[in-house]
């Protein structure tokens, strides 16, 4: 073999030496991957507990463990205006004596409804991880029936639904009067029929795959908006509660849009809808005079 010139001499120290860095990086590498600590996991639970509303009977209690036959926690999310409190004092209790585990949030009502989709999304996180189901049904009034759609479609959370229940929550065709009388909060201007995110909410489909939906609703209420779902008639049952109860409302202000989340004949179809396959069955008939739950 011919002598090795200086060129070829330099060559070879200069491979060397890279050749010992690359091994120097890689062994540092393993080792601060062996001694670096632990990620530490977030604790999803301590935070849907800040976020649970406060002064609600029976709901909240995260060391419960959903019972065999009612294998998912019921979340209850309220409207605009209003708290867990205000909106759920009398389905609260009742659904928690049907045997499901109850929860109630309040969130930043008045912020846009991706953020609002975004805290929901915590919350089912920590209550599922509590109970230690792997879905929940979620039961929403007015505007609460719009920020779990958000969460289902724009943040992935339809995996963790089983069910969506709601109470004249403002699906589509809004009218402007019913903006008006909302405010001027950014939650308002989204409510609009063609704001891009009512858009991304109805257009093509209204629905999850899935998930099944009850969409309940005033006669009243329709003059504001459509309080109905499009989809699918396995997937969704939609009611008008003076369809089946003629004399319920007649009587001005004695039932109304922030009252029907109290009426029984309005809880007996979420009660309905909860224990039975699927939405609420088309050809269930509630007792109209029920007074007491």
């Amino acid at each position: 073999m011919g002598q090795l010139r200086p060129g070829h001499v330099i060559v070879i120290v200069l491979c060397a030496v890279a050749g010992f860095a690359v091994l120097t990086f890689a062994a540092d590498t393993l080792l601060n991957r062996e001694t670096a600590p632990a990620v530490p996991k977030v604790d999803m639970v301590a935070q849907a507990r800040r976020m649970a509303s406060d002064g609600l009977e029976d709901a909240n209690d995260f060391g419960c463990r959903p019972r065999e036959g009612s294998p998912y926690p019921v979340i209850l999310v309220h409207g605009a205006k209003s708290t867990g409190a205000v909106t759920w004092p009398v389905a609260a209790p009742y659904l928690s004596k049907q045997g499901y585990c109850v929860f109630a949030l309040d969130y930043g009502w008045s912020n846009s409804i991706r953020d609002s989709a975004q805290v929901l999304e915590i919350f089912v996180e920590g209550v599922l991880q509590a109970t230690g189901a792997e879905k929940a049904a979620i039961v929403g009034h007015s505007l609460g029936g719009i920020v779990p759609r958000a969460y289902m479609r724009l943040e992935g959370g339809a995996g963790k639904v089983s069910e969506l229940i709601t109470l004249g929550a403002p699906h589509h065709e809004l009218t402007g009067e019913l903006r008006k009388s909302c405010g001027w909060e950014t939650v308002c201007d989204e409510l609009r029929s063609d704001s891009p995110l009512m858009k991304e909410l109805n257009d093509s489909s209204m629905v999850e795959d899935g998930v099944s939906y009850t969409a309940l609703g005033l006669k009243a209420e329709q003059e504001a908006a459509s309080t109905f779902v499009d989809g699918p008639k396995e997937q969704v049952t939609n009611r008008m509660l003076q369809d089946d109860c003629p004399l319920k409302g007649l009587v001005e202000g004695a039932l109304g849009h922030n009252l029907e989340t109290l009426d029984p004949v309005m809880l007996s179809y979420v009660n309905k809808a909860l224990e039975s396959p699927g939405p609420l069955p088309r050809g269930y008939r509630p007792d109209c005079f029920a007074l007491i739950l």
